[in-house]
């Protein structure tokens, strides 16, 4: 019999030494229980337990006093610490920020100082090739930094001397250079005035994204990947799409599935990744005709449960199309059996879609499709009442985390009244150019209402911690149609769990964004893990 009882004060040893051992000894993988947590099981009545334990890659039994007899057992004592399921984010833009060009500036969601961010930027060009650019294309804030503004050139300089660097200035904005990305820039004739200010529409971002090799992307895909998991997420869905904001490439260089497809392929995804197909993404978006063909062509669910697509969206058809166009290609959709998201940001955009949709559910039943409304800042109570009448859900994001000039909405969404109206609902980030893929910022956001300044922004919209996480899990798993495999921590479900270091309910609310998971799993598997879950990473 083996059977390794390990406390986290010494796991990493033990689970070092146990690893080779039970590979030897054990017909297949050691069951993995974790102990003596506080595990948020997210089910149906909120039920907290102190054990789970895991075969393979399914959950076997949740409760207390889990037997810990048995052959080939790892028991995990967890000390108290907070366990709840894998986190999902159902709005991202993952693709595209991990194949901007340049290293992940890996802490640049989390830096709070220019100072901190200077440093970011030095740790990632230090992994950077000679020559290559260091990017932040979005994702970032003067309301994040106690100074309440964007590093400037000087300091640029002062933080990466060796490697060009592009800050963007927010959506849509100028971009900030340093000394050498100056140089490089007016070198190819692209002007940057003396503050290191090269404008918008100038061409600077486009000729950086064309720098790009499949290698670098390739490498910071990874990084993109390891960062996610390490924030606790473990399933992502891309809403597709396109260009980087700013710049205009070729319709072929923009970023596409290619890349994902070869980690995929190679085995080397550690998150779930599920996939909305953007009427952006196709070649000849000329031919409206192409967006119902692509659906009516195309085999939902087809995949694995790491890659797979799971529906079409956030933009179905171009803006610009007629209502009579838009009507088609829903009605389209809807035959075809597909769940269908809709990108609606003011309260005028959100009535023309909810009109064409009220239509196409005049004469198809659309309830069972899981269609959907995202962003909604400026939803409407009368709104609200009309998409619960034809079963058309809604998903929010956190744009406002990172309020900026370009935030020309009222400011919202206003998440207390849509959770009041029993509306279903699912949240989501709209990383990383929009917002920041961190979800421990946006449940920060619901439950405080603050953006990344600490000011409150949406007052009495605030939600409750339960009901965010829920909708991070749960929930979301609902906009997949995978609500009977993940989203809770449940006997037969996938073994996505997040062990965190410290307590989500009772932390002080201004401190929920500087939670950091410790462990997270992902089919039963250590994805992520540091100090004494370290050893668990042997595989």
């Amino acid at each position: 019999m083996i059977r390794k009882i390990l406390n986290v004060s010494f796991a990493f040893h033990l689970l070092y030494l146990s690893g080779v051992v039970l590979a030897q000894s054990c017909p297949g993988t050691a069951d993995l229980l974790l102990t003596n947590g506080t595990i948020l099981t997210m089910d149906e009545n909120n039920t907290t337990v102190s054990a789970v334990r895991v075969q393979g890659n399914t959950i076997v039994a949740v409760g207390n006093d889990l037997d810990t007899s048995g052959d080939c057992i790892e028991v995990i004592n967890l000390e108290g610490r907070t366990v709840i399921p894998g986190l999902i984010d159902s709005h991202t833009h993952f693709i595209r920020t991990a194949q901007a060009p340049g290293p992940f500036i890996q802490g640049q969601e989390s830096a709070s100082s220019i100072a901190a961010y200077q440093d970011a930027l030095a740790q990632a060009a230090a992994k950077a090739d000679p020559g290559e650019w260091i990017v932040a294309v979005g994702g970032l804030t003067p309301l994040q930094f106690d100074e309440q503004r964007l590093p400037n050139y000087e300091e640029l300089t002062a933080a990466v001397p060796g490697n060009p660097v592009w800050i963007q200035r927010g959506y849509l904005a100028d971009g900030i250079v340093n000394e050498l990305g100056k140089r490089t820039l007016i070198e190819r004739g692209i002007p940057v005035n003396e503050d290191g200010i090269s404008a918008a529409g100038d061409g600077g971002l486009r000729f950086i994204l064309r720098t790009r090799t499949d290698e670098h992307m390739l490498s910071r895909f990874r990084d993109y990947m390891a960062y996610a998991v390490s924030t606790g997420l473990t399933t992502i869905v891309d809403q597709g799409c396109c260009d980087f904001l700013g710049a205009e490439l070729d319709i072929d260089e923009r970023p596409n599935f290619r890349i994902l497809d070869i980690l995929w392929r190679n085995g080397e995804l550690p998150l779930r990744m599920r996939l909305q197909y953007d009427h952006r993404d196709i070649l000849d978006q000329d031919d409206l005709r192409s967006v119902s063909a692509r659906v009516l062509n195309s085999t939902l669910g087809m995949g694995d449960d790491f890659y797979k697509v799971v529906g079409v969206g956030e933009r179905v058809i171009a803006d610009e199309a007629t209502d009579e166009e838009v009507f088609q290609a829903y009605m389209n959709v809807a035959r075809a059996g597909w769940p269908l998201s809709q990108h609606t940001i003011w309260e005028d955009e959100i009535e023309r879609y909810l009109s064409i949709m009220e239509r196409v559910a005049s004469e198809l039943p659309i309830t069972e499709l899981r269609w959907t409304l995202e962003h909604i800042f400026e939803i409407t109570p009368q709104q609200i009442d009309r998409l619960k009448a034809i079963g058309v859900s809604v998903r929010v994001q956190d744009h406002d985390i990172l309020r900026n000039g370009s935030s020309g909405w009222r400011p919202g969404p206003p998440m207390r009244t849509l959770l009041d109206s029993g509306i279903r609902m699912g949240a989501g980030t709209d990383s990383g150019v929009v917002g920041p893929l961190n979800p421990w910022l946006s449940l920060y956001f619901m439950v405080t209402g603050n953006h990344m300044g600490g000011k409150p922004i949406i007052p009495g919209e605030q939600i409750s911690r339960l009901e965010a996480l829920r909708l991070y899990t749960a929930d979301n798993a609902w906009f997949l149609g995978e609500e009977d495999s993940m989203g809770t921590i449940e006997v037969g479900k996938l073994a996505d769990m997040v062990v965190i270091d410290r307590p989500y309910l009772d932390v002080d609310a201004e401190d929920i964004r500087y939670i950091t998971p410790v462990l997270t799993l992902v089919n039963g598997k250590a994805v992520h893990a540091t100090g004494p879950f370290s050893g668990l990473l042997r595989q």
